[in-house]
Parts: structure tokens; C-alpha cells; sequence
């Protein structure tokens, strides 16, 4: 059985794990609750740009005062960089 790999679209290569567990924040939004998640990060070996992916089950709680790293936060607001993907 394989697992999916990410890949780079301009890069055309595959990304490298570089942290397992990455904590991401999903904010409260229409209705639902703020939630947390661990995810894998990934690095485009070529051009650096980093993603996170594979989501299991949400932390039930804050684990923020317990860490060393800042959760990353989803921001469902924000415009995309200047010629990125829209």
C-alpha cells in the first residue's frame, strides 16, 4: 500500500515531511467552535514553500499553554500572494 506524497505544482517534485504532529488552529466560524488539529508539514525541497496535511481526529483541548510551538492558524480571509492560485 502506498501513501500519498505531496507534490510540488510549479516544482513538479515531491515535498519532504520536516515535523509530524504540526498543531493547526481552525478558528470559530459560523456557528462551529474553534477546533485544533495535528497534521503532518511538508517542504518543497526546490522552492522551500510549505504546506500541512493529513488531519486525524481534533484535540479536545486548548494545547497551547502546554507547547513550544505557536499553533498555526487557519485565515479563511486572507487574499492569496500576488500571482498565487486563487
Amino acid at each position: 500500500m502506498s501513501t500519498l506524497t505531496p507534490i510540488c505544482v510549479p516544482c513538479r517534485l515531491e515535498m519532504r515531511c520536516v515535523k509530524n504532529n504540526r498543531v493547526v488552529c481552525d478558528p470559530e466560524a459560523a456557528g462551529f467552535p474553534s477546533t485544533y488539529w495535528l497534521g503532518d508539514e511538508y517542504e518543497c525541497p526546490e522552492c522551500r514553500v510549505r504546506i500541512v496535511t493529513g488531519f486525524g481526529q481534533p484535540i479536545s483541548v486548548d494545547p497551547a499553554p502546554g507547547l513550544e510551538q505557536r499553533p498555526l492558524q487557519f485565515d479563511y480571509e486572507r487574499k492569496p500572494a500576488e500571482g498565487g492560485a486563487e
